[in-house]
Parts: structure tokens; C-alpha cells; sequence
């Protein structure tokens, strides 16, 4: 076969596996574990769109069909309370699968899923990940050890509502979102764009929003923080990790 056929069909190759999975974001989400012939073969069946902020990709107590993968993008999740409220549970953001839990549990979806940037969103419908599931065991055990450090996360944050105060916890999600939406200025600062809005950061971390940007002032105040709408500035990052220092905030 001439060697520009090959080269044809491997670029062909590599374009599929991109269209769900840019590989600086596969080498570092579950998926990775899957071979190139594994990967082209779901990507050729993917339903993959862009979703708009403000849409929902799913809802809760939907039937789940499959499971989905964020090349890029946002995404809130939300569950709401017998009162109809809704408070946001985590963010996804690109490399972040949605729905594997209640897909291998065979249950319907337990929150709801709603973009807040534009999102390019792959979905692998149920057949296809039986199949995978099936055929490459190394995916199943993935997908379980990231369930095992969710269940981490969500027993040290009701430690921290219980047990920490709300400067130490307010802190803590700040130092969080450093580690994801962090920038350096030319003045050395670091930018915070916060991804959510201050409702969302006080439901995340149990509080109203109103103690929260009382704390947010208070940080301000002792010159840690610079808050502007949706910006924040760590002006001390020294003093801001010490204020979580019984923490591990990384």
C-alpha cells in the first residue's frame, strides 16, 4: 500500500480519536486506559454537539442511557432540595465524565448537569460502553477509583461544614479554584476568574450567600483577597494557605 494511503488513513485515525479526546485532556482522564483502535471505534459513534451556557444536558431522575465526556467546556452540578431549590454539588470541567456512576449502578440520573460555558459534550450511549466495559476491564476499575476519590471529596467537605469555620472554609474554595482558573499577571498577582456565582460558591460550601461575601470581605480587608464581580486577585498566598493549614489543599 503506497505510504501516503497509510499516512491518509492514520491522520483519519487520529482525527476520530480528537473528535471526543484532544490528547492532552485523554492522558489524564479515565479513558486513557483504552487503546487507539477502542478509541476511534467510540469516537465513530459519538454524538458529540456544543452546548450554550444555560443549557441542560441532563436531568435528574432521567433514565440513564450512557455515559458523557467534556472535550470542553463547564458544567454545573445540581441537585434540588424537597423545597425546589437548587444547589450546585460539583463542577465538570474538560476531561470530566458524566453519568458513569448511575450508568453502572443501572439508576437513573441523581443530579442535574447544566453548562455554564460553552461546552463541546461527547455521549457514548449504553451499548457501546457495555461493550468497552466488557472488553477492557481497565476501564470499569478506572471509573471505580474515581468514584472511591469523589466519596473522598464529598466526606472531607461535610468534615469542613460541620467541622471548620466559614473563613477557613470560604479559603479552602478559593485555593481550589486557583488550582483550575488560576492566571499570573505581569504585576505577579494571580487572577481568579471564579467559574460560578457567589450563590453557587456559598450553596458549595454550606453557608447563605450573604455570610459568605462577609467573609469575602473580611479577607479583603486583611489584604489577602481583591474582589471584583466575578474576579479575584490572591494578593498574599502565603497567608491565604495558612489559613487552611490543617488542610491538604491540593
Amino acid at each position: 500500500m503506497p505510504r501516503m494511503e497509510n499516512e491518509t488513513r492514520a491522520d483519519t485515525k487520529r482525527e476520530r480519536v480528537g473528535r471526543c479526546f484532544p490528547n492532552d485532556i485523554l492522558e489524564r482522564s479515565e479513558w486513557r486506559v483504552l487503546g487507539p483502535e477502542e478509541l476511534a471505534e467510540l469516537c465513530a459513534k459519538a454524538l458529540c454537539r456544543a452546548y450554550q451556557p444555560g443549557e441542560t444536558v441532563f436531568y435528574e431522575g432521567d433514565a440513564c442511557r450512557g455515559v458523557y465526556f467534556i472535550s470542553e467546556g463547564l458544567v454545573g452540578v445540581r441537585k434540588e432540595d424537597p423545597e425546589g431549590n437548587s444547589v450546585l454539588l460539583h463542577l465538570a470541567t474538560d476531561g470530566d465524565s458524566l453519568g458513569y456512576r448511575p450508568f453502572l449502578a443501572g439508576d437513573s440520573h441523581r443530579a442535574s448537569a447544566e453548562v455554564l460555558r460553552t461546552s463541546k459534550i461527547c455521549f457514548f450511549d449504553a451499548d457501546s460502553m457495555r461493550t468497552l466495559l466488557r472488553d477492557n476491564p481497565d476501564l470499569g476499575i478506572e471509573f471505580l477509583r474515581r468514584a472511591t476519590r469523589e466519596l473522598g471529596i464529598a466526606e472531607n467537605r461535610f468534615y469542613e461544614a460541620v467541622r471548620l469555620n466559614l473563613r477557613t472554609r470560604v479559603a479552602h474554595l478559593l485555593l481550589l479554584f486557583k488550582d483550575r482558573y488560576a492566571t499570573v499577571e505581569a504585576d505577579g498577582r494571580i487572577l481568579l476568574d471564579l467559574p460560578i456565582s457567589r450563590q453557587d460558591m456559598a450553596a458549595m460550601i454550606g453557608v447563605r450567600a450573604e455570610s459568605l461575601s462577609r467573609t469575602i470581605r473580611t479577607l479583603a480587608d486583611d489584604g489577602l483577597i481583591d474582589v471584583s464581580g466575578h474576579r479575584a486577585w490572591i494578593l498574599d498566598m502565603d497567608r491565604l494557605i495558612a489559613e487552611v493549614a490543617p488542610l491538604d489543599v491540593h
